[in-house]
Protein backbone atom coordinates (compact mmCIF):
# COMPACT_ATOMS: atom_id res chain seq x y z
CA UNK A 1 0.00 0.00 0.00
CA UNK A 2 0.96 3.48 -0.39
CA UNK A 3 1.92 5.54 2.49
CA UNK A 4 -1.62 8.36 1.37
CA UNK A 5 -3.38 4.94 2.41
CA UNK A 6 -2.17 4.00 5.15
CA UNK A 7 -1.97 7.80 6.55
CA UNK A 8 -4.57 8.07 9.42
CA UNK A 9 -7.54 10.80 8.57
CA UNK A 10 -6.45 14.29 8.95
CA UNK A 11 -9.64 15.29 12.00
CA UNK A 12 -11.81 18.13 11.48
CA UNK A 13 -11.47 21.07 13.25
CA UNK A 14 -14.00 21.41 15.72
CA UNK A 15 -15.88 24.58 14.63
CA UNK A 16 -16.27 22.41 11.14
CA UNK A 17 -18.08 19.29 13.04
CA UNK A 18 -19.98 21.76 15.44
CA UNK A 19 -21.61 23.78 12.36
CA UNK A 20 -22.24 20.35 10.39
CA UNK A 21 -24.20 18.96 13.76
CA UNK A 22 -26.26 22.44 14.20
CA UNK A 23 -27.17 21.51 10.40
CA UNK A 24 -27.49 18.02 10.57
CA UNK A 25 -29.59 18.60 13.56
CA UNK A 26 -32.09 21.47 11.77
CA UNK A 27 -32.47 19.08 9.15
CA UNK A 28 -34.16 16.48 11.31
CA UNK A 29 -36.20 18.87 12.59
CA UNK A 30 -37.70 19.88 9.25
CA UNK A 31 -37.30 15.68 8.19
CA UNK A 32 -39.60 14.96 11.41
CA UNK A 33 -41.51 17.51 10.40
CA UNK A 34 -42.56 16.31 6.84
CA UNK A 35 -43.22 13.11 8.39
CA UNK A 36 -46.08 14.32 10.16
CA UNK A 37 -47.61 15.39 7.14
CA UNK A 38 -46.80 12.54 5.20
CA UNK A 39 -49.90 11.35 2.68
CA UNK A 40 -49.11 8.10 2.47
CA UNK A 41 -48.10 5.19 5.07
CA UNK A 42 -45.14 4.52 2.32
CA UNK A 43 -43.95 7.99 2.39
CA UNK A 44 -43.83 7.93 5.83
CA UNK A 45 -42.05 4.78 6.02
CA UNK A 46 -39.53 6.67 3.54
CA UNK A 47 -38.81 9.49 5.62
CA UNK A 48 -38.49 7.00 8.74
CA UNK A 49 -35.48 5.14 6.72
CA UNK A 50 -34.12 8.63 6.14
CA UNK A 51 -34.21 9.58 9.78
CA UNK A 52 -32.35 6.28 10.29
CA UNK A 53 -29.54 6.75 8.32
CA UNK A 54 -29.53 10.92 9.12
CA UNK A 55 -29.23 9.25 12.67
CA UNK A 56 -25.97 7.78 12.16
CA UNK A 57 -24.59 10.59 10.92
CA UNK A 58 -25.60 12.53 13.79
CA UNK A 59 -23.51 10.30 15.91
CA UNK A 60 -20.85 10.16 13.71
CA UNK A 61 -20.54 13.76 15.43
CA UNK A 62 -21.17 13.15 18.64
CA UNK A 63 -24.40 12.93 19.32
CA UNK A 64 -26.16 11.29 21.81
CA UNK A 65 -29.48 12.90 23.01
CA UNK A 66 -31.18 9.59 22.48
CA UNK A 67 -30.22 6.03 22.09
CA UNK A 68 -32.64 4.94 19.42
CA UNK A 69 -34.03 7.69 16.72
CA UNK A 70 -37.81 6.48 17.06
CA UNK A 71 -37.47 7.62 20.87
CA UNK A 72 -39.49 11.04 20.63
Amino acid sequence: MSAINDAPPTPLPAAVDAEQLTRLLALREQLLAEREQAMSPAVDRALEMADYYLFLGLTYFGYTERLFPEQR
